[in-house]
């Protein structure tokens, strides 16, 4: 997965969380307003009981109250043992007592608050059947009598409409008795309660009006966020494909200068090729010169005949394997295997050992044969060969009489520390942190490309995830003090 594709994926991701944020956000204050809107109507019937509760309270203290009778408020049946119920005036008009049940009922069925809220006094014990409770005050009654609670509230479908319906038990006061003494009252008890009703509607569509403000604020906060998250997200995804076309023309120049290193790699390949071909074909020809000229003479025995082709086919055989290895350095590799990296290594000096011979340089080698590593076999013969050519030039630029090049391979923990030196004096100090670098090169134009080293280094650090060092060492060997350059390779042994 390329960044392009990661940050689609991760700018998705975000979207969705964001949207389901705000929608969680968007149900929370939907949740809060229908809260407040419950909590809202529950104070508002509160107040009308502490309102009724309050005018009941003053008609109470005044043992009630003496109002002309008429046909909506004759007499109170059910205060006829009341000895004062009834009054003249001194000017002969008739009173009649209101005790604070009756007012409160009167004042609740004739006036209804903003709300249309409406009161009920109600009890279990009735004096006036008016007064009767209805199937919900009945239950909340019962629950006051078993002291469950003393007040209860809730929001339902009274009527065919939602209502809250709110009730608060009434306790028995000194004041009440005179009216209801006789029904075996004492001070204290509760007496019956007050239930308050309200529509929901007027709330509800209070409520409504917030919810539909707030379901707006959240759409449009969606919509900016989405329309700023587009304009960043164009802006980004741009600027990563720009980077993305970037790297495709850095890695096609790196093909071309990885092409460019394998052809002169292969320049080498071939000279090393007719270093090592020469010698073999010089036998098998004279070998084969010498058969004949003894058939000619009539000398040729079978023993020399035998030994001859044995000879021949020997060193036909050497010239099939140098193919061979030479295919395989050319070859590409496409995926990582485990491999034995004493066999690579022997396996690189085979393909140079013609090249060495010639110019009289010794290897030197210390690797044990059981490090393996999981890499690319035919990148690592490059990188050797390309390291090992190098210190080959400079051996024979410096004219140095007793040529080394000691490779040192061995396994620390979890890695694999390769070392290559030689003792043609060193790398001068001017350029030794330039070598690495593409088209550097101390040779002649016609001598080198300066991309040996520049993919030697890409292909430890990019393909092998390794690091490469170069350093000036002075060293002992066999009693003699030398001087070199020392290519240091740490490779992971699994990758």
């Amino acid at each position: 997965m390329n960044n392009l594709e990661r940050f689609k994926n991760y700018s998705i991701a975000f979207i969705v969380v964001f949207i389901l944020f705000i929608i969680a956000s968007m149900l929370f204050n939907i949740s809060n307003i229908t809260k407040k809107q419950h909590k809202l109507v529950l104070e508002h019937a509160k107040n009308a009981f502490e309102k009724d509760l309050m005018f009941r309270k003053w008609v109470a203290m005044h043992g009630g109250v003496y109002v002309f009778p008429t046909e909506k408020t004759p007499p109170n049946p059910y205060l006829k043992h009341i000895k004062d119920r009834d009054l003249i005036t001194t000017d002969g008009k008739i009173l009649t007592l209101m005790n604070p049940a009756y007012t409160l009922r009167e004042l609740m069925e004739n006036f209804s608050g903003m709300y249309g809220e409406k009161g009920h006094i109600t009890s279990l014990k009735l004096l006036n059947p008016n007064n009767k409770a209805d199937k919900w005050e009945t239950k909340v009654l019962k629950n006051f009598d078993k002291k469950l609670y003393t007040q209860y509230h809730e929001i339902y479908n009274y009527k065919n409409k939602e209502h809250l319906r709110y009730m608060r038990a009434l306790e028995t006061k000194q004041d009440c008795l005179k009216c209801h003494s006789h029904q075996g009252y004492k001070v204290g008890d509760v007496r019956g309660g007050v239930s308050i009703t309200i529509p929901m509607k007027k709330y509800n569509d209070d409520g409504a009006i917030e919810k539909k403000y707030i379901i707006i604020m959240h759409i449009v906060i969606i919509l900016i966020v989405l329309i700023i998250g587009t304009i960043i997200y164009e802006k980004i995804a741009n600027s990563i494909k720009n980077e993305l076309e970037l790297d495709k023309e850095i890695k096609r120049k790196e093909e071309i200068l990885n092409r460019q290193s394998k052809m002169a790699s292969l320049g080498e390949m071939i000279g090393n090729i007719a270093h090592q071909w020469r010698q073999p074909l010089s036998v098998i020809s004279t070998g084969a010169s010498g058969l004949k000229i003894q058939n000619e003479i009539g000398t040729l025995s079978d023993e020399m005949l035998n030994h001859s082709v044995d000879v021949i086919i020997k060193n036909a055989n050497y010239l099939s394997q140098t193919i061979d290895d030479f295919q395989d350095f050319v070859k590409v590799d496409k995926k990582q295997i485990s491999f034995n990296l004493l066999e690579n290594i022997n396996k690189n000096l085979g393909i140079l050992k013609g090249s060495l011979k010639t110019h009289d340089i010794n290897i030197i080698l210390e690797c044990k044969d059981d490090i393996d590593i999981k890499g690319y076999p035919n990148e690592l013969t490059q990188v050797f060969i390309n390291i090992i050519n190098n210190a080959k030039d400079a051996l024979k630029e410096n004219n140095i009489e007793n040529s080394y090049i000691f490779i040192l391979a061995k396994k620390v923990n979890d890695e694999v520390v390769i070392k290559i030196k030689d003792n043609a004096n060193g790398i001068p100090k001017d350029i030794l942190d330039k070598i690495f670098e593409p088209y550097f090169t101390t040779k002649h134009k016609s001598q080198g490309t300066g991309l040996g080293l520049y993919m030697t280094y890409n292909i430890i650090v990019e393909s092998m995830h390794g690091k490469i060092d170069v350093l000036n060492v002075s060293y002992e060997f066999e009693n003699e003090q030398y001087i070199g350059a020392e290519f240091q390779i740490t490779l992971p042994t699994n990758i």
